[in-house]
Protein backbone atom coordinates (compact mmCIF):
# COMPACT_ATOMS: atom_id res chain seq x y z
CA UNK A 1 0.00 0.00 0.00
CA UNK A 2 1.61 3.80 -0.71
CA UNK A 3 2.30 5.35 2.63
CA UNK A 4 -0.18 8.52 3.05
CA UNK A 5 -3.30 6.41 2.04
CA UNK A 6 -5.68 4.80 4.06
CA UNK A 7 -8.00 2.32 2.03
CA UNK A 8 -11.37 -0.35 3.29
CA UNK A 9 -10.97 -2.57 0.32
CA UNK A 10 -12.15 -5.53 0.76
CA UNK A 11 -9.06 -6.74 -0.81
CA UNK A 12 -10.56 -10.58 -1.44
CA UNK A 13 -13.38 -9.17 -3.83
CA UNK A 14 -9.89 -7.19 -5.87
CA UNK A 15 -7.24 -9.84 -5.57
CA UNK A 16 -8.74 -11.94 -8.47
CA UNK A 17 -9.34 -8.58 -10.81
CA UNK A 18 -7.07 -6.97 -12.81
CA UNK A 19 -6.18 -3.83 -11.46
CA UNK A 20 -6.19 -0.84 -14.14
CA UNK A 21 -4.17 2.52 -13.68
CA UNK A 22 -5.15 5.42 -15.52
CA UNK A 23 -3.08 8.33 -16.50
CA UNK A 24 -4.28 11.73 -16.58
CA UNK A 25 -2.86 14.62 -16.41
CA UNK A 26 -3.41 18.26 -18.67
CA UNK A 27 -1.87 18.77 -21.99
CA UNK A 28 1.95 18.44 -21.99
CA UNK A 29 2.50 17.25 -18.74
CA UNK A 30 4.54 14.25 -19.31
CA UNK A 31 1.71 11.50 -19.59
CA UNK A 32 3.01 9.78 -22.88
CA UNK A 33 6.60 10.02 -21.42
CA UNK A 34 5.63 8.34 -17.81
CA UNK A 35 3.96 5.79 -20.60
CA UNK A 36 7.50 5.08 -21.88
CA UNK A 37 8.97 5.00 -18.70
CA UNK A 38 6.95 2.43 -17.48
CA UNK A 39 6.80 0.49 -20.16
CA UNK A 40 10.97 -0.19 -20.90
CA UNK A 41 11.25 -0.55 -16.90
CA UNK A 42 9.22 -3.12 -16.25
CA UNK A 43 9.28 -6.48 -18.23
CA UNK A 44 7.84 -8.93 -15.86
CA UNK A 45 3.79 -8.03 -16.46
CA UNK A 46 1.79 -8.50 -19.42
CA UNK A 47 -0.39 -4.92 -19.72
CA UNK A 48 -3.22 -3.50 -22.21
CA UNK A 49 -2.08 -0.07 -23.32
CA UNK A 50 -5.42 1.54 -24.04
CA UNK A 51 -4.88 5.22 -25.60
CA UNK A 52 -7.42 7.88 -25.94
CA UNK A 53 -5.89 10.92 -28.20
CA UNK A 54 -7.60 14.33 -29.22
CA UNK A 55 -7.31 15.48 -32.49
CA UNK A 56 -7.65 14.96 -36.05
CA UNK A 57 -4.19 12.78 -36.40
CA UNK A 58 -3.16 10.27 -34.30
CA UNK A 59 0.38 10.40 -33.23
CA UNK A 60 0.56 9.47 -29.78
CA UNK A 61 1.12 5.68 -30.52
CA UNK A 62 4.27 6.47 -32.87
CA UNK A 63 5.47 8.26 -29.51
CA UNK A 64 5.37 5.42 -27.67
CA UNK A 65 8.75 4.31 -28.58
CA UNK A 66 9.26 0.84 -28.73
CA UNK A 67 7.21 -2.10 -30.56
CA UNK A 68 4.08 -2.50 -29.77
CA UNK A 69 4.75 -6.54 -29.38
CA UNK A 70 7.80 -6.22 -27.11
CA UNK A 71 6.09 -3.70 -24.62
CA UNK A 72 2.38 -3.94 -24.49
CA UNK A 73 0.01 -7.23 -24.95
CA UNK A 74 -2.54 -5.20 -26.33
CA UNK A 75 -2.11 -1.50 -27.26
CA UNK A 76 -4.90 0.06 -28.47
CA UNK A 77 -5.83 3.85 -29.96
CA UNK A 78 -9.32 5.05 -29.13
CA UNK A 79 -8.26 7.88 -31.54
CA UNK A 80 -12.65 9.52 -32.35
CA UNK A 81 -11.26 12.83 -30.91
CA UNK A 82 -13.82 12.79 -28.39
CA UNK A 83 -12.63 14.45 -25.11
CA UNK A 84 -14.55 12.43 -22.45
CA UNK A 85 -18.36 11.55 -23.67
CA UNK A 86 -18.17 8.88 -26.25
CA UNK A 87 -15.07 7.73 -25.16
CA UNK A 88 -16.55 6.04 -22.28
CA UNK A 89 -18.93 3.56 -24.75
CA UNK A 90 -15.17 2.84 -26.96
CA UNK A 91 -13.51 2.01 -23.90
CA UNK A 92 -16.66 0.04 -22.26
CA UNK A 93 -16.46 -2.23 -25.58
CA UNK A 94 -12.38 -2.27 -25.54
CA UNK A 95 -12.87 -3.74 -21.69
CA UNK A 96 -15.71 -6.15 -22.92
CA UNK A 97 -13.45 -7.34 -25.83
CA UNK A 98 -10.07 -7.66 -23.37
CA UNK A 99 -12.76 -9.66 -21.01
CA UNK A 100 -13.38 -12.23 -23.77
CA UNK A 101 -9.76 -12.83 -25.06
CA UNK A 102 -9.07 -13.17 -21.59
CA UNK A 103 -11.44 -15.49 -20.78
CA UNK A 104 -10.74 -17.35 -24.31
CA UNK A 105 -7.10 -17.97 -23.31
CA UNK A 106 -6.05 -15.82 -26.04
CA UNK A 107 -4.40 -12.90 -23.89
CA UNK A 108 -2.90 -13.58 -20.46
CA UNK A 109 -2.97 -10.41 -18.87
CA UNK A 110 -1.63 -8.81 -15.73
CA UNK A 111 -3.33 -5.26 -15.75
CA UNK A 112 -4.27 -2.34 -17.68
CA UNK A 113 -2.87 0.77 -18.62
CA UNK A 114 -5.21 3.74 -19.82
CA UNK A 115 -3.76 7.01 -20.77
CA UNK A 116 -6.34 9.71 -21.54
CA UNK A 117 -5.81 12.75 -23.57
CA UNK A 118 -4.79 16.29 -21.44
CA UNK A 119 -8.44 17.42 -22.19
CA UNK A 120 -10.23 15.01 -20.45
CA UNK A 121 -11.91 14.44 -17.41
CA UNK A 122 -11.26 11.08 -16.09
CA UNK A 123 -14.45 10.71 -13.82
CA UNK A 124 -16.74 9.14 -17.07
CA UNK A 125 -13.65 6.24 -17.35
CA UNK A 126 -13.37 5.39 -13.74
CA UNK A 127 -17.73 5.61 -13.89
CA UNK A 128 -17.17 2.65 -16.83
CA UNK A 129 -15.17 0.43 -14.27
CA UNK A 130 -18.44 0.71 -11.72
CA UNK A 131 -21.47 0.68 -14.11
CA UNK A 132 -20.69 -2.15 -16.73
CA UNK A 133 -20.78 -5.87 -14.81
CA UNK A 134 -18.62 -7.49 -17.07
CA UNK A 135 -15.98 -4.66 -16.69
CA UNK A 136 -16.48 -4.71 -12.71
CA UNK A 137 -16.13 -8.54 -12.43
CA UNK A 138 -12.43 -8.62 -14.49
CA UNK A 139 -11.00 -5.16 -13.33
CA UNK A 140 -10.76 -2.56 -10.67
CA UNK A 141 -9.14 1.01 -10.33
CA UNK A 142 -6.05 0.62 -8.91
CA UNK A 143 -4.64 3.88 -8.98
CA UNK A 144 -5.64 7.29 -10.74
CA UNK A 145 -2.71 9.54 -11.48
CA UNK A 146 -2.63 13.11 -12.55
CA UNK A 147 0.31 14.37 -13.65
CA UNK A 148 1.00 17.96 -13.28
CA UNK A 149 3.30 19.87 -14.95
CA UNK A 150 5.16 22.43 -12.42
CA UNK A 151 6.12 24.94 -14.27
CA UNK A 152 2.57 25.81 -15.60
CA UNK A 153 0.49 24.55 -12.47
CA UNK A 154 -0.87 27.45 -10.79
CA UNK A 155 -1.86 28.90 -14.14
CA UNK A 156 -3.89 25.76 -14.90
CA UNK A 157 -5.46 25.78 -11.60
CA UNK A 158 -6.22 29.46 -11.36
CA UNK A 159 -7.82 28.93 -15.37
CA UNK A 160 -9.77 26.24 -14.78
CA UNK A 161 -10.99 27.30 -11.85
CA UNK A 162 -11.38 30.58 -12.41
CA UNK A 163 -14.10 28.99 -15.53
CA UNK A 164 -15.08 25.69 -14.08
CA UNK A 165 -18.04 25.30 -16.71
CA UNK A 166 -15.91 26.29 -19.74
CA UNK A 167 -12.35 25.78 -18.23
CA UNK A 168 -12.87 22.78 -15.81
CA UNK A 169 -10.83 20.13 -16.94
CA UNK A 170 -7.55 20.62 -15.01
CA UNK A 171 -9.18 20.88 -11.56
CA UNK A 172 -11.14 18.03 -12.51
CA UNK A 173 -8.27 16.23 -13.01
CA UNK A 174 -6.62 16.35 -9.50
CA UNK A 175 -9.89 16.27 -7.92
CA UNK A 176 -10.18 12.20 -9.15
CA UNK A 177 -6.71 11.38 -8.65
CA UNK A 178 -5.49 9.10 -6.10
CA UNK A 179 -1.73 10.36 -6.80
CA UNK A 180 -0.24 13.65 -8.27
CA UNK A 181 2.90 13.12 -9.87
CA UNK A 182 4.25 16.98 -10.09
CA UNK A 183 6.65 16.96 -12.76
CA UNK A 184 9.22 18.81 -14.52
CA UNK A 185 10.54 20.04 -10.90
CA UNK A 186 13.78 21.08 -11.99
CA UNK A 187 12.35 23.79 -14.59
CA UNK A 188 11.27 26.22 -11.31
CA UNK A 189 12.33 26.69 -7.60
CA UNK A 190 11.72 25.73 -4.54
CA UNK A 191 9.12 27.94 -3.66
CA UNK A 192 7.32 27.29 -6.85
CA UNK A 193 7.08 23.71 -5.84
CA UNK A 194 5.63 24.41 -2.41
CA UNK A 195 3.39 27.21 -3.59
CA UNK A 196 2.28 24.47 -6.52
CA UNK A 197 1.66 21.49 -3.57
CA UNK A 198 -0.43 23.51 -1.23
CA UNK A 199 -3.18 24.70 -4.41
CA UNK A 200 -3.06 20.79 -5.22
CA UNK A 201 -4.09 20.14 -1.66
CA UNK A 202 -6.47 22.92 -1.93
CA UNK A 203 -8.28 20.82 -5.03
CA UNK A 204 -7.63 17.59 -2.88
CA UNK A 205 -6.56 17.03 0.92
CA UNK A 206 -6.14 13.43 0.68
CA UNK A 207 -4.14 12.99 -2.68
CA UNK A 208 -0.41 11.82 -2.33
CA UNK A 209 1.46 14.19 -4.53
CA UNK A 210 5.04 12.99 -5.75
CA UNK A 211 7.69 15.21 -6.68
CA UNK A 212 9.43 14.10 -10.18
CA UNK A 213 11.42 14.90 -13.37
CA UNK A 214 10.86 13.35 -16.53
CA UNK A 215 8.00 11.63 -15.15
CA UNK A 216 10.52 9.23 -13.05
CA UNK A 217 9.36 7.86 -9.69
CA UNK A 218 9.64 4.41 -8.00
CA UNK A 219 7.15 2.00 -9.70
CA UNK A 220 5.99 0.36 -6.91
CA UNK A 221 4.61 3.81 -5.83
CA UNK A 222 2.67 3.64 -8.69
CA UNK A 223 1.39 -0.04 -9.46
CA UNK A 224 -0.74 -2.60 -7.15
CA UNK A 225 -1.42 0.23 -4.58
CA UNK A 226 -5.02 -0.11 -4.45
CA UNK A 227 -4.72 3.82 -3.98
CA UNK A 228 -8.12 4.77 -5.47
CA UNK A 229 -10.93 4.89 -3.35
CA UNK A 230 -14.25 5.71 -5.14
CA UNK A 231 -15.58 6.88 -1.62
CA UNK A 232 -13.31 9.20 -0.40
CA UNK A 233 -12.98 10.72 -3.50
CA UNK A 234 -16.89 11.28 -3.68
CA UNK A 235 -16.86 12.88 0.01
CA UNK A 236 -13.71 15.34 -1.62
CA UNK A 237 -16.60 16.34 -3.96
CA UNK A 238 -19.28 16.45 -1.42
CA UNK A 239 -21.09 13.93 -3.77
CA UNK A 240 -22.64 10.49 -3.16
CA UNK A 241 -22.55 7.31 -5.75
CA UNK A 242 -25.74 7.83 -7.24
CA UNK A 243 -25.42 11.29 -7.67
CA UNK A 244 -22.55 10.68 -8.89
CA UNK A 245 -23.48 7.70 -11.57
CA UNK A 246 -26.76 9.33 -12.54
CA UNK A 247 -25.99 13.20 -13.03
CA UNK A 248 -22.30 14.10 -12.82
CA UNK A 249 -21.35 16.38 -15.90
CA UNK A 250 -17.93 15.98 -17.38
CA UNK A 251 -16.06 19.02 -17.03
CA UNK A 252 -14.77 19.88 -20.35
CA UNK A 253 -12.09 22.54 -22.17
CA UNK A 254 -14.47 23.99 -24.46
CA UNK A 255 -12.03 26.55 -25.66
CA UNK A 256 -9.97 23.70 -27.07
CA UNK A 257 -9.56 23.32 -30.60
CA UNK A 258 -7.12 21.13 -32.96
CA UNK A 259 -5.33 21.22 -36.46
CA UNK A 260 -4.31 17.79 -37.71
CA UNK A 261 -2.12 17.71 -40.86
CA UNK A 262 -0.89 14.10 -42.75
CA UNK A 263 0.79 13.92 -45.58
CA UNK A 264 4.16 13.08 -47.48
CA UNK A 265 7.43 14.23 -48.70
CA UNK A 266 10.76 14.50 -47.00
CA UNK A 267 10.82 17.87 -44.53
CA UNK A 268 13.49 20.40 -44.59
CA UNK A 269 14.71 20.40 -41.20
CA UNK A 270 15.81 24.14 -41.36
CA UNK A 271 12.49 25.25 -42.83
CA UNK A 272 10.94 23.33 -40.17
CA UNK A 273 12.70 24.87 -37.73
CA UNK A 274 11.92 28.99 -38.83
CA UNK A 275 8.21 27.73 -39.27
CA UNK A 276 8.13 26.69 -35.31
CA UNK A 277 10.34 29.70 -34.21
CA UNK A 278 7.60 31.91 -35.86
CA UNK A 279 4.55 30.08 -34.48
CA UNK A 280 6.54 29.27 -30.38
CA UNK A 281 9.94 31.19 -30.38
CA UNK A 282 8.11 34.51 -28.61
CA UNK A 283 5.89 33.70 -25.10
CA UNK A 284 3.29 36.16 -26.51
CA UNK A 285 2.61 34.08 -29.42
CA UNK A 286 2.95 30.82 -27.81
CA UNK A 287 0.51 31.26 -25.24
CA UNK A 288 -2.06 29.60 -28.10
CA UNK A 289 -0.32 26.78 -28.43
CA UNK A 290 -0.94 23.96 -25.35
CA UNK A 291 0.93 21.33 -27.26
CA UNK A 292 2.23 20.72 -30.36
CA UNK A 293 3.02 16.57 -31.14
CA UNK A 294 4.63 15.08 -34.44
CA UNK A 295 6.23 12.65 -36.15
CA UNK A 296 7.86 13.44 -39.73
CA UNK A 297 9.99 12.72 -42.23
CA UNK A 298 13.42 14.45 -42.50
CA UNK A 299 15.02 14.91 -45.36
CA UNK A 300 18.88 13.25 -44.66
CA UNK A 301 17.98 10.89 -42.14
CA UNK A 302 16.29 7.22 -41.94
CA UNK A 303 14.72 7.94 -38.41
CA UNK A 304 11.54 9.55 -37.74
CA UNK A 305 11.90 13.06 -35.94
CA UNK A 306 10.08 13.27 -32.82
CA UNK A 307 8.56 16.63 -31.86
CA UNK A 308 6.55 17.54 -28.40
CA UNK A 309 6.15 21.42 -27.38
CA UNK A 310 4.15 22.79 -24.23
CA UNK A 311 3.91 26.49 -25.06
CA UNK A 312 7.53 27.67 -25.55
CA UNK A 313 9.03 24.77 -24.40
CA UNK A 314 10.31 22.26 -27.08
CA UNK A 315 11.07 18.96 -27.33
CA UNK A 316 12.61 17.32 -30.71
CA UNK A 317 14.87 14.05 -31.33
CA UNK A 318 16.01 11.14 -33.79
CA UNK A 319 14.24 8.44 -32.39
CA UNK A 320 13.75 4.71 -34.08
CA UNK A 321 14.38 3.77 -37.95
CA UNK A 322 11.11 4.22 -40.44
CA UNK A 323 12.43 0.87 -41.53
CA UNK A 324 9.48 -0.51 -44.04
CA UNK A 325 6.62 1.43 -43.22
CA UNK A 326 5.48 4.11 -45.10
CA UNK A 327 7.17 7.67 -44.19
CA UNK A 328 4.27 9.54 -43.60
CA UNK A 329 4.51 12.79 -41.35
CA UNK A 330 1.74 13.98 -39.02
CA UNK A 331 1.67 16.76 -36.29
CA UNK A 332 -1.13 18.46 -34.32
CA UNK A 333 -1.19 21.55 -33.24
CA UNK A 334 -3.77 21.97 -29.95
CA UNK A 335 -4.84 25.02 -28.44
CA UNK A 336 -7.13 28.05 -28.58
CA UNK A 337 -8.32 29.57 -31.43
CA UNK A 338 -6.57 27.18 -33.63
CA UNK A 339 -9.24 26.29 -36.20
CA UNK A 340 -9.02 30.03 -36.78
CA UNK A 341 -5.60 29.31 -38.15
CA UNK A 342 -6.39 26.08 -39.97
CA UNK A 343 -5.01 27.28 -43.29
CA UNK A 344 -1.93 29.00 -41.50
CA UNK A 345 -0.74 26.12 -40.08
CA UNK A 346 -1.81 23.53 -42.64
CA UNK A 347 0.26 25.94 -45.45
CA UNK A 348 3.18 27.02 -42.78
CA UNK A 349 4.13 23.07 -42.14
CA UNK A 350 3.51 21.71 -46.21
CA UNK A 351 5.55 24.43 -47.53
CA UNK A 352 8.77 22.48 -45.16
CA UNK A 353 8.59 19.80 -47.45
CA UNK A 354 11.54 19.54 -49.62
CA UNK A 355 10.81 19.31 -53.62
CA UNK A 356 13.78 17.21 -55.84
CA UNK A 357 17.08 18.98 -55.84
CA UNK A 358 17.79 20.70 -58.87
CA UNK A 359 21.44 19.70 -58.87
CA UNK A 360 23.47 16.75 -58.75
CA UNK A 361 27.08 15.68 -57.36
CA UNK A 362 29.73 17.23 -59.55
CA UNK A 363 26.87 20.64 -60.50
CA UNK A 364 28.85 23.88 -60.48
CA UNK A 365 26.58 26.44 -58.66
CA UNK A 366 26.75 29.68 -57.76
CA UNK A 367 26.84 29.80 -53.49
CA UNK A 368 25.66 32.54 -51.34
CA UNK A 369 28.38 33.20 -49.38
CA UNK A 370 27.30 36.99 -48.24
CA UNK A 371 24.08 38.94 -47.73
CA UNK A 372 24.72 40.16 -51.48
CA UNK A 373 27.64 37.87 -52.40
CA UNK A 374 28.26 34.48 -53.83
CA UNK A 375 30.68 32.99 -55.08
CA UNK A 376 31.11 29.35 -57.69
CA UNK A 377 31.57 26.26 -56.27
CA UNK A 378 31.08 22.39 -57.27
CA UNK A 379 27.92 20.60 -55.41
CA UNK A 380 30.00 17.89 -53.34
CA UNK A 381 27.41 16.29 -51.37
CA UNK A 382 23.33 16.27 -50.96
CA UNK A 383 21.53 16.36 -47.83
CA UNK A 384 24.78 16.46 -45.62
CA UNK A 385 24.19 17.58 -41.96
CA UNK A 386 20.39 17.98 -43.21
CA UNK A 387 21.70 21.20 -45.49
CA UNK A 388 20.32 20.36 -49.22
CA UNK A 389 24.03 20.86 -49.72
CA UNK A 390 27.50 20.55 -49.70
CA UNK A 391 29.57 23.19 -51.67
CA UNK A 392 33.51 23.02 -52.63
CA UNK A 393 34.06 26.61 -53.60
CA UNK A 394 36.69 27.57 -55.97
CA UNK A 395 39.97 28.09 -55.62
CA UNK A 396 39.52 27.80 -51.38
CA UNK A 397 40.06 25.03 -49.18
CA UNK A 398 36.22 26.13 -47.92
CA UNK A 399 33.40 24.28 -48.29
CA UNK A 400 29.77 25.87 -47.13
CA UNK A 401 26.70 24.33 -46.77
CA UNK A 402 23.70 25.48 -48.28
CA UNK A 403 20.43 24.76 -46.13
CA UNK A 404 18.05 24.98 -48.74
CA UNK A 405 17.87 24.72 -52.64
CA UNK A 406 16.41 28.27 -53.17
Amino acid sequence: MAPGHEHNHDMSATSAKLPVVVLTGYLGAGKTTLLNYVLKEQRDKKLAVIENEIGEVSVDDALVEQKPEDIAEELIVLDNGCICCTIRGDLQKTLQDLVKKQEDGKVKLDGVLVELTGAADPAPVVQTFFMDDDVKRTFYVDNVIALVDAKHCIEKLDESKGDPNEKGTACAQIAFASTVLLNKVDLVDEARIVECEKRLKEVNRSVDIMRCEQARVPLDKLFNVRAFDLARVLDENYMDEEEFHSFYKPKMDRSISNVGVKFEGAINLFKFQWFMEELIGEEAGATDFLRIKGVLNVAGDDRMFVLQCVHMLRNENFTKPWGDQPRENRIIFIGRGMQKRREELTNGILACVAGPLRFNVGDRVQARTGEDEYTPGTVIEQWDEYHAYRIQLDGEERQVHAPMDE
